[in-house]
């Protein structure tokens, strides 16, 4: 995976066999290209995508990370949210620019205006951590809530802010599954449901 800057306002990224180009502008999360941490969940979560999977990233911003793992869900789809207007914008300019077809950009607080019966296989997220521990407490939350049984979060932060300790009181267990120069990459795992028997 590489980055290339272009003219301020737009970059570009290498993710896969795919080359994609992102505009954004100032004042949006990535303004100046992506982030470590983004890119550390990119690389965390590449091996692991299958084509048929549903995805949902969250936080979107300009839409680095949806446009990043749509090339790799042949049948499967992302949907990709921000409470940002500007940042939506930008995310449905770059799902156009880069000519995806199984994306849906909402702009959306957190979860709740995504369609109420929706279930995803994963959940990545690189979390504005800067709003504080509630925030990213919602974040971990809502996105078990809309997790299939079986389906994973992905999340990085460039500080602990006890993220492993909200994800293992959601989801039971959390590993970290990537760190680099203090931005870690944690997953967990929403239980499956425990097969009942009649007594």
């Amino acid at each position: 995976m590489t980055t290339r800057s272009h003219p301020k306002g737009s970059f570009e990224l290498s993710f896969g066999d795919r080359r994609l180009l992102f505009h954004t502008q100032a004042g949006v999360f990535s303004q100046d290209g992506p982030d470590e941490g983004t890119m550390l969940l990119l690389n965390a979560v590449g091996p692991f995508l299958k084509p048929h999977m549903t995805v949902l990233d969250l936080g979107t911003g300009v839409g680095l990370v949806g446009v990043s793992v749509a090339g790799s869900l042949a049948r499967g789809e992302v949907y990709m949210v921000d409470s940002d207007v500007r940042a939506v914008r930008l995310a449905q300019e770059n799902v156009l620019l880069n000519r995806i077809e199984n994306a849906h950009v909402k702009l959306g607080d957190i979860t709740l205006d995504l369609p109420p019966r929706l279930r995803f296989d994963l959940v990545l997220s690189n979390p504005p951590t800067h709003s504080g521990k509630q925030v990213l407490t919602n974040f971990v939350d809502e996105a078990h809530g809309v997790l299939r049984p079986g389906g994973w979060l992905y999340l990085v932060v460039n500080r602990l802010l006890s993220v492993r300790d909200m994800m293992a009181a959601t989801f039971g267990q959390v590993e970290q599954v990537e760190r680099h120069k203090g931005f870690m990459v944690f997953r967990a795992q929403k239980p499956r449901k425990a097969a009942t028997s009649d007594s």
